[in-house]
Parts: structure tokens; C-alpha cells; sequence
């Protein structure tokens, strides 16, 4: 879903390019149709979302919460903490990890994840145990018990998962470039929070959060695979219906001083060679079809062994270890990030190799035959992400959670339909920030 794909796609890219499988976009199937997307909204604003499919006797379930660590104010984790806490223990699963234990008894999985934009909290289980899924994840989203002894006994875990990322260069480095291009606008905190932060939250402050956001009309249910929607409906009804709506704060402002000036900083740190970044403004879901070629551009950029990139940086004798993109859409004006590990010595002519290609690619529309295979290994790799009931409850979950679940249902036809122009203009060259760790690039 607008991230970086790379060893899947190289097996869609060598699929694509065998004679036996000759398949254009336009025949790769849209795994989310939109006439198979059952809507509605309850009394008291929650959204329910139902794809009925019968093929299996199971069904996936997620529950979004549209509130991010991008919906936090004056101290920051709040919303990670509190996706750790919810499954300590809730009002009829009292006691540490009670409720993922009886669903592990029903036999399901859960899992959950908070982003800037959203948090999601998804469970799988037999189709025959349908009432005690529904039942678990109302339970964690209305009651948690978020007492002072199981704040206190999740911290270590917590902060151990954040140190864990910052030791990561890479992680660190991300962490960096959204920070120093977001000026004001809460994007610019990462999702975990800081240690700093963590060690600072209280647990009124995570009950404050809460309160405030895990309220019916700020959240969705999305249901796929063995269940009819007269069933789903019946069922959230009964689990989430006497909840009352709220009324939510105003989003956070978008920032609107722009960045004129390209920011360059540098974070020293004893390591092998120099990280660097190069953050480049990404279009917000608003401008879907935008965000479409942003993906496919990812694709063309640095998936596959024909990636632009590694070629571009081949020819100039640039010795690159680790590279890659980020881009995750989001609500907001986003982030398109491209990585590398070089040597000192090679750092600064790999940026500008990267922008001299990235401004060469935007003068002039790509080949026919160059979209149509960017098409394919996209297109295929949707396809791929949303095999199981449990991949397409959290891509239907993840468009909810951006403000409409057919976005999800527009994404392969978005693919089949985009234009070598449309690609060429979504094409990034105002650099915002040069961002490097390590050792310091030379020359500079």
C-alpha cells in the first residue's frame, strides 16, 4: 500500500517478462471490486465495511481508529502506548494479554499497528467463532482497563521496540527527514513517540487519548470472508451500537510555509560509510491519481533489475550498498524519500546523479513499453498483497482509515489507466532535504 516493494515485485517482474506469461495490467484482476463492498453507517457514526466470501470458513476483522500519533498534542507516544495497552486487559478479559488469549483459544491471530494517520487493530479467527472475534475487538476498543500497574509493567517493552528502531540507521535517518521538513505539523513525530516522551507520558494522558478518540463515529469495522452483511451488521450492532459519538477536535493545520531553501544536516555516528536521504514533497490521498503515479514511479525508480536508479548510479561507477524508497500514503501532503549507503567519498555524487536522473525522467515522458511493465509488477503485486481475507480486511482498513475504503477499490483500475504524462508530472525535483549519517560525506 505505497511502500517500497522490492523482492516480491522482482518475482511479478520475472513472471511479467516469461514468454508463457505474457499478462498486461488490464489482465490482472482488481482483488477489492467495488460492487462486492457492503457500506453502512451506524446510528452513532461507525462504519461498518463487509466483503462477503464464502470460499473459506474463516473471516478477518479490523477495527480502525482514525486518529494517529498525528492526532497527539503536547506530549507524543501516546497512541502506540495505548495500541500496547489495550490487550492487558479490558472489563470482560480482565488480566495481562486476556483478550489475545481467548482469541488464541478460538483459534485466531491478532495483530495491531499505529501510523501517523491511523491505528489498526486486526484479528483473524474460524468462521464458527465469528462472535467471540467481534466480541474481543469491541471489548479492546471500548473497555481496556489501561490501569497504572499494566502502564507500568508495558514501559520497558516500549521503549526497548523504540531503541531498537533508532539503533537502525536507516529507521533513524527516516525519522530525521520528517522531522526536519514538517515544521508544525505533528507528521513530523514518529509514530512510537521518543524515549524521552515515553518516559514522560502518564497513564491520564493515555485515558485522556482514549476518551477523546476511540469514540464510534472516529472508527471503522471492516469484515471479510465467511459472514453475510446482514450477519456483520447484526453482530457490530449488538458489540459496538450503544456506544456514544463525540465530537472530534478540528485536524491539525497543514504546514503552509514552504520550504524555499533546500535544508542540509548531517548526524555523525561511528559506522560503516554514509546513510543519507533526499526528501522530496509527495501528494496527499486527496490527489489520488497523483499518488497512483507516485507509486508507479516508485516501481520504475528501484524495484526490479532494470530499477532506473541502480542503473543510473551504475554508469556513473557509484558503489551503492543499500538503497531504497519510502512513500506511504497519507492524509496530508506526504514524504517520497530515496535512501542509499555509499562511501564518504561517493555521497555527494550520488545526489547528484539522483537529481540530475530524477530531472532528465521529468523533461520527457517515459516509453510506452517502460509504463506498461511498471503497470504489470504493480498491478500484480496488489494483487499479491491481497490474497487472504486478512490482507484485504487491512487494505479495505487502510483506505477507510485515509477517509474512503473505494480508494482501495479504485487502486487497480488507477494502475491500468495511468499516463506516461501523469508519471512524468508526478516526477519529484524540488529537493527539500539532503540528510546524511555516518560519516561525514567528503568533499563537503
Amino acid at each position: 500500500m505505497h511502500t517500497l516493494r522490492i523482492l516480491v515485485l522482482m518475482v511479478i517482474a520475472t513472471l511479467c517478462s516469461a514468454a508463457a506469461m505474457r499478462l498486461y495490467a488490464q489482465d490482472i484482476p482488481n482483488p477489492l471490486p467495488d460492487n462486492e463492498i457492503f457500506v453502512q453507517k451506524l446510528e452513532n457514526g461507525l462504519r461498518l465495511v463487509v466483503r462477503e466470501d464464502h470460499s473459506l470458513h474463516l473471516v478477518a476483522m479490523v477495527v480502525v481508529v482514525h486518529a494517529g500519533s498525528a492526532a497527539e498534542s503536547n506530549t507524543y507516544g501516546k497512541a502506540h502506548y495505548l495500541e500496547h495497552l489495550v490487550f492487558q486487559g479490558t472489563s470482560h478479559y480482565p488480566g495481562p494479554l486476556a483478550p489475545q488469549n481467548a482469541l488464541e483459544q478460538a483459534g485466531g491471530i491478532s495483530d495491531a499497528v499505529t501510523s501517523r494517520d491511523m491505528i489498526r487493530f486486526q484479528a483473524s479467527a474460524p468462521s464458527t467463532q465469528v462472535e467471540i472475534l467481534v466480541k474481543v475487538l469491541a471489548d479492546i476498543m471500548q473497555t481496556p482497563a489501561l490501569d497504572t500497574h499494566s502502564f507500568s509493567r508495558e514501559r520497558p517493552t516500549i521503549l526497548a521496540e523504540i531503541q531498537q528502531k533508532d539503533d537502525n540507521p536507516l529507521h533513524a535517518l527516516i525519522n530525521h527527514a520528517y522531522e526536519l521538513t514538517y515544521r508544525t505539523h505533528p507528521y513530523r513525530y514518529a509514530p512510537t513517540g521518543s524515549i524521552e516522551d515515553v518516559l514522560g507520558l502518564t497513564v491520564d494522558a493515555v485515558k485522556a487519548f482514549h476518551k477523546r478518540w476511540y469514540v464510534p463515529n472516529n472508527m471503522s469495522v471492516v469484515l471479510v470472508g465467511d459472514i453475510t452483511p446482514a450477519r456483520a451488521l447484526q453482530l457490530v450492532q449488538e458489540a459496538f451500537g450503544a456506544a456514544n459519538s463525540a465530537k472530534l477536535p478540528d485536524p491539525p493545520p497543514i504546514d503552509t510555509e514552504e520550504i524555499t531553501k533546500t535544508i542540509r544536516q548531517h548526524y555523525s555516528r561511528s559506522l560503516t560509510g554514509t546513510y543519507q536521504v533526499m526528501v522530496f514533497a509527495a501528494p496527499p490521498v486527496s490527489e489520488y491519481a497523483s499518488l497512483i503515479a507516485t507509486d508507479i514511479l516508485t516501481t520504475l525508480l528501484a524495484d526490479g533489475n532494470d530499477a532506473l536508479l541502480a542503473a543510473r548510479w551504475a554508469n556513473a561507477d557509484l558503489a551503492v550498498g543499500q538503497f531504497g524508497i519510502e512513500f506511504v500514503s497519507t492524509r496530508a501532503p506526504g514524504r517520497f524519500l530515496i535512501w542509499a549507503q555509499t562511501e564518504p567519498r561517493q555521497a555527494i555524487k550520488l545526489r547528484d546523479t539522483t537529481l540530475t536522473l530524477l530531472r532528465a525522467l521529468a523533461a520527457t515522458p517515459l516509453p510506452a513499453e517502460t509504463v506498461t511493465l511498471a503497470r504489470q509488477r504493480v498491478a500484480g503485486q496488489f494483487l499479491l498483497e491481497n490474497e487472504t481475507y486478512s490482507q484485504q480486511a487491512s487494505s479495505l482498513a487502510f483506505y477507510e482509515g485515509l477517509g474512503d475504503v473505494h480508494l482501495g477499490c479504485r487502486y487497480t483500475p488507477g494502475v491500468q489507466s495511468v499516463t506516461a504524462e501523469q508519471i512524468r508530472t508526478a516526477m519529484p525535483t524540488n529537493l527539500l532535504a539532503w540528510i546524511t549519517l555516518g560519516q561525514h560525506p567528503e568533499g563537503e
